[in-house]
Formats: C-alpha cells, sequence, structure tokens
C-alpha cells in the first residue's frame, strides 16, 4: 500500500526502515507514467520496503526542504535519511537494481 505523505506525517513515516518516496504532480504526465512502476515495487517489495507518495502542489514545504527541484523525483530514506535520489522516469529494473534496494529483494 503506497501512503500519502504531508507535512503532519512525514517525518514520522520516514523515521524508520527503508522508504521510497515519489515526488509527484496530478498535471505532470511523466508522474503518471511512473506511477505504475511504483504500484509494482510497492506490491513486491511489500513489507521489506515502504513507499509513499509527495504531491508537491499541497506540500510545497516539503517539496522545498528535501530540495526537489524536478519531478518525477524519487528519494529512497533510511531511517530518514536520504541515501539515493532518482531524478526523471525510471524502469522498474533500474530502481530494483539499485545496491540499496537489491539487499531488501
Amino acid at each position: 500500500m503506497i501512503k500519502d505523505l504531508n507535512f503532519t506525517n512525514f517525518d514520522i513515516e520516514n523515521s524508520e526502515g527503508w522508504v521510497l518516496v515519489d515526488y509527484w504532480a496530478y498535471w505532470c504526465i511523466p508522474c503518471l507514467t511512473q506511477d505504475p512502476i511504483i504500484q509494482e515495487i510497492s506490491e513486491g517489495l511489500k513489507g521489506k520496503l515502504k513507499v509513499a507518495k509527495v504531491d508537491i502542489n499541497d506540500n510545497k514545504f516539503i517539496a522545498n526542504q528535501e530540495k526537489v527541484k524536478n519531478i518525477p523525483t524519487l528519494i529512497l530514506y533510511h531511517n530518514g535519511i536520504e541515501v539515493e535520489r532518482f531524478l526523471g522516469i525510471q524502469a522498474k529494473e533500474t530502481i530494483l537494481n539499485n545496491k540499496h534496494i537489491k539487499k531488501l529483494i
């Protein structure tokens, strides 16, 4: 299940374990293209990797805080610390072959 993050739950949801956060917007065509891939990863790594989304329209503060300049942007956090950043549309294989995510599979 993909969790929607906002100002009230962002820090709590990212504080423990591995979290892949998709920064997106409803008007962003590449973001909508990326969405099914994120859904598949969420289902495939359930219990190993938390997957969440931040709508940058509704959460500009978070996007600015995390220095998200372009969307889609995927950020992988471990215990609240950014360990990897993916810019633009990413293939499922690219994400799953990441050195950090590969350890979870």
